[in-house]
């Protein structure tokens, strides 16, 4: 159906309150669900360890001095992640009496793969400090692992510290001592040399020419090669180098001995140097970890997180609860609302009934032979006091429930009258299927026109489902309209009047009492008959139809659903108005249609009258403002000090 309006607020007020049970089962379910997962989960409890990294050095740190740095992000990552690595696990569990001395390699791997799902580290951003945590369902357990954890990391990472240096310092002995037995070697070539009588003489025309060169350049920039002191440099030049060519080999390889033997004298030097300094640093056991934080017991377990899930079982509870409320109302095919029912069908809504507790004895369940799994499928079956009908129980003549009947006999004389008045008229009233409350409404409404002053006429043609008699408390059904059909009894036989009524439960003080039941007559469903659509469709039924217009102003007809039995059909022709009773919230709108369809293709079109809404609630859309309303102005009911009303047969 179109969306006609917006829904506000109240809207969704009355629809919850509608649907509150769906709500609540909703919200029940999730929030026990929460609360037993909650309560049968294990308890895992989180130990933490704060580690702060500060600057290492490296081994390139002790050849090449200077070279300290603090940790780039990488580094750090580097750490992070071997503080969770396999070894320091496997020691912690060793140190920690996990592992057993000569466990397998497959014991290890299992226990280490169990261990390493409950811990994780995280580097702290903006910092060179990493959080170490461990989760387990003991406590003390957590944090003493937290703990080891923590220490043999801090061990392990200074027995690898040390190991560098270490190997550091053997290779510089390494090589100092390969630099001093190859200096020894020169030595001892250079002492050769020298007693062959080499002094080292072409070293010295080397370098003498190597100035001459130098000169000679820096004056080629300022003048040609013309100018005297460049031409005296060139020949000087020139008398050296044929002084070199005329020196021995041994003055050669002297030379180049004596340039080999200080490089490699420079080296050992240098290495000696280094080589204190990284025997400094080995037996200084290089530490660059700090435990900032250790691990203590917890408290309070970590997971689960009880507040956290109550608080999301309520809020999740609440939600579904609403959805389940929305997608229900969603999917309801029923109308509630006055504007839904008139929109849909065209047809005015004549009368709103609200529900009245007062009206039943009570509800007793009944079998319907359906089965939702394991459980029986039941339906609330309710039955009418008998005497409520009359009002006599009650002396109110202002409560909610008769005040609706009388707005709705007030529309029927402006319905059907003439002149203000209704006369001789046959009014139907029929609905959909069965539990709508036609019985209530035909019995109610013949009471308030009675008491308006009409001469009035109940008559139960609903034989297969027969209820008047209940309602006014008579005896039985018997001596009723299929009596009369069949000839057994007369036209004036079968109508009850109030001796009847006074015969059945009713007490005759109590009838006395009531004047205006002298203009309440009916005529009951009568006995059992097998074919009661042949009577129905009888040139009898038309003479007492007739005979009732005649006699009565309005004769009120108390039929079957339209949509379930035949006789609503074949009445529908022969009477003068038809209404429908729609019990709110409880009958689709797919059979409300149809039933306005089939009332229409019989009797004619626009031949439905009204529609009268029953058993309306607070809940129930646009008519919750309305029963807010009487309630609130006209529903505090007080014992009448003047009953001149009653006088004449009237209670208006």
């Amino acid at each position: 159906m179109e969306q006609l309006y917006e829904l506000n607020l109240r809207d969704y007020w009355a629809i919850f309150l509608k649907r509150k049970w769906e709500v609540l089962l909703a919200f029940l379910v999730v929030f026990f669900s929460t609360f037993t997962y909650t309560y049968f989960q294990e308890s895992i409890y989180r130990a933490t360890v704060l580690l702060k990294i500060e600057s290492s050095s490296q081994p390139s740190d002790v050849i090449f001095p200077g070279s300290y740095r603090f940790p780039q992000p990488f580094e750090l990552s580097d750490y992070t992640k071997q503080v969770v690595s396999g070894p320091v696990m496997e020691r912690a569990a060793r140190e920690l009496g996990w592992l057993k001395e000569g466990a397998t390699k497959k014991e290890v791997e299992a226990l280490i793969s169990d261990i390493s799902a409950k811990i994780s580290a995280a580097e702290i951003e903006k910092s060179n400090m990493i959080r170490l945590y461990t989760y387990f369902p003991d406590a003390t357990k957590a944090a003493d692992f937290a703990n080891k954890v923590a220490e043999v990391f801090k061990r392990m990472n200074v027995e690898q510290k040390n190991e560098s240096t270490r190997n550091v310092r053997i290779f510089i002995e390494d090589t100092l001592a390969n630099v001093s037995e190859k200096l020894k070697e020169l030595e001892a070539k250079l002492r050769v040399l020298t007693t062959r009588g080499a002094i080292g003489l072409a070293v010295t025309l080397l370098q003498q020419i190597t100035d001459l060169d130098r000169r000679i350049t820096d004056l080629s920039t300022k003048f040609t090669e013309k100018y005297p002191p460049i031409v005296n440099l060139q020949e000087e030049r020139v008398v050296l180098q044929e002084k070199l060519k005329s020196l021995p080999k041994e003055e050669f390889e002297y030379g180049i001995l004596q340039r080999d033997i200080k490089i490699n004298e420079n080296l050992y030097n240098s290495l000696k140097q280094h080589l204190q300094t990284a025997r400094i640093k080995e037996a200084e056991k290089t530490d660059n970890i700090i435990i900032v934080n250790p691990a203590i017991v917890p408290k309070t377990p970590y997971l689960p997180d009880k507040k956290r899930n109550y608080i999301v079982g309520v809020v999740l509870g609440l939600v579904l609860g609403i959805a389940a409320a929305l997608v229900s109302e969603n999917l309801d095919t029923s109308i509630g609302r006055v504007d839904d029912i008139e929109s849909f069908i065209k047809i005015g809504v004549i009368g709103i009934i609200p529900y009245c507790t007062e009206y039943y004895k009570g509800e007793e369940k009944r079998d319907k032979g359906k089965h939702w799994f394991l459980f029986k499928k039941e339906e609330k079956v309710r039955e009418l006091k008998p005497t409520y009908i009359l009002g006599l129980e009650k002396s109110e003549s202002t409560s909610l429930f008769l005040e609706a009947f009388r707005l709705l006999g007030v529309n029927l004389q402006v319905l059907f009258g003439q002149n203000g008045k209704i006369k001789n008229k046959i009014i139907l009233i029929t609905s959909s299927k069965p539990e709508e409350g036609k019985t209530v409404i035909v019995s109610s409404l013949g009471v308030i026109m009675a008491q308006m002053g009409y001469k009035v006429l109940v008559l139960d043609a609903d034989i297969r489902r027969a209820h008047i008699h209940k309602s006014f408390g008579l005896k039985g059904k018997e001596n009723g309209l299929l009596d009369i059909l069949t000839g057994k009894i007369s036209f004036e036989a079968g109508i009850k009047t109030a001796t009847d009524i006074m015969l059945g439960s009713t007490s005759i003080d109590r009838i006395i009492e009531k004047p205006w039941l002298n203009n309440l007559n009916i005529v009951t469903a009568g006995g059992v008959f097998p074919n009661t659509i042949a009577l129905f469709n009888s040139t009898k039924m038309d003479e007492i139809l007739q005979y009732f217009r005649n006699r009565y102003d309005v004769v009120l007809v108390d039929s079957s659903p339209i949509l379930a039995v035949s006789e609503p059909s074949i009445l529908l022709p022969k009477v003068d108005g038809v209404l429908m009773a729609y019990r709110a919230g409880f009958t689709s709108r797919l059979a409300l249609r149809r039933a306005k369809l089939q009332i229409e293709g019989i009797k004619g079109k626009n031949s439905l009258s009204g529609i009268i809404l029953n058993n309306v609630t607070p809940e129930i859309g646009m008519t919750a403002y309305y029963y807010y309303y009487s309630r609130k102005y006209y529903g505090k009911e007080k014992e009448p000090s003047d009953k001149k009303t009653e006088e004449g047969g009237k209670d208006v």
